[in-house]
């Protein structure tokens, strides 16, 4: 996927963007607040299959990472946001519905909001849960898995 192709998409919705050629597809590294407006032109111009969003605790911040691609051409492209722990992100389920079960889990286990989501329940834990797919949360150790049950 030309990456140039990517900027030009980019660039003609007016979201500032230096995309680059990797070897699984294009990646773009962009605000947070721009995603929405990126993944909508994209789905415009063909990127018509949302596959994936997954989140990353780099140890300063969350980084999120959305995966589409454009099934005519099998064309993939990631962006790549940055966000603050506690921090949010658009949602972006109106260009993608796929989206939904994919960010109640960032938000669940990183701690990330979507304002936009219609449905921003918990899937796994409850409420009062720590995020606890950050390195902040302590591992359990192997002793306290081995315990036995009392």
């Amino acid at each position: 996927m030309p990456a140039q192709r990517v900027a030009d998409i980019l660039a003609a919705a007016g979201v500032p963007s230096a995309p680059s050629d990797e070897l699984l597809g294009a990646v773009v590294r962009l605000e947070a607040s721009r995603v929405a407006d990126a993944l909508a032109a994209l789905l415009a111009e063909g990127f018509d299959f949302f596959l994936d969003l997954f989140g990353t605790d780099t140890g300063e911040a969350i980084e999120l990472t959305y995966h589409v691609r454009a099934l005519a051409a099998l064309d993939d492209v990631f962006l790549k946001v940055v966000v603050p722990y506690d921090g949010e992100a658009p949602s972006v389920w109106r260009s993608y519905p796929a989206v939904l079960h994919a960010e109640r889990e960032a938000a669940e286990l990183l701690g990330v909001s979507f304002p936009g989501h219609p449905n921003p329940k918990r899937l796994l834990t409850t409420e009062g849960c720590d995020p606890f797919l950050r390195k902040s949360v302590a591992v359990r150790s192997a002793e306290e898995v081995r315990l036995p049950r009392e």
